[in-house]
């Protein structure tokens, strides 16, 4: 199956989430030195459990085989380095968990673009359209540990879907 990527904007990624970037209104501090916009996102979701990491993706075919969903938590990712990539996002179906694959969208993250996706949107990993991208992720800090060079995902705040068919994407044309 193939689905048209498409460029994001804060329309088009409001049921998903919020889209995070410079933001298009004045500066609440702007000086010599800097420009400083307040409060761009609260991290009230979080409380005292949120974290931040460094994620590096590395460039593969955009073949999306499975999705996953943070039943308690929003997944941040923000670009380090500005390289394009992919973000594949989809709603919960009402009444069970699993994604209804007829909101399945695939965006094109680029210029530093970042998403802040909201818990209970099923995605994944975004896919670098060049050889590496880097990002800051941020979501609960409950969710994954860490011991002796291994890791464990708390089943309870993590659900997968693998998908009966790979999507890949095709690129909009630039007009």
């Amino acid at each position: 199956m193939q689905i048209q990527a498409t460029r994001i904007d804060d329309t088009n990624f409001k049921k998903y989430g919020r889209v995070m970037r410079k933001p298009e209104r004045k500066a609440d501090v702007q000086n010599d030195q800097l420009a400083y916009w307040d409060n761009s996102f609260s991290l009230a979701d979080f409380a005292e459990k949120g974290v931040f990491c460094f994620l590096e993706v590395k460039r593969m075919p955009v073949e999306l085989t499975m999705l996953d969903l943070l039943t308690d938590s929003l997944r941040i990712y923000l670009s380090t380095d500005g390289r394009p990539s992919i973000q594949f996002v989809a709603l919960n179906k009402k009444g069970v968990l699993e994604p209804d694959l007829n909101t399945l969208k695939a965006f094109i993250l680029e210029n530093g673009d970042g998403v802040v996706i909201d818990k209970g949107v099923w995605h994944w990993t975004p896919f670098a359209l060049t050889e590496k991208a880097a990002f800051a992720m941020g979501l609960k800090n409950d969710i994954m540990s860490f011991s002796g060079g291994k890791y464990a995902v708390d089943e309870s705040k993590v659900k997968y879907f693998p998908l009966k068919e790979a999507v890949s994407v095709v690129f909009e044309r630039a007009e």
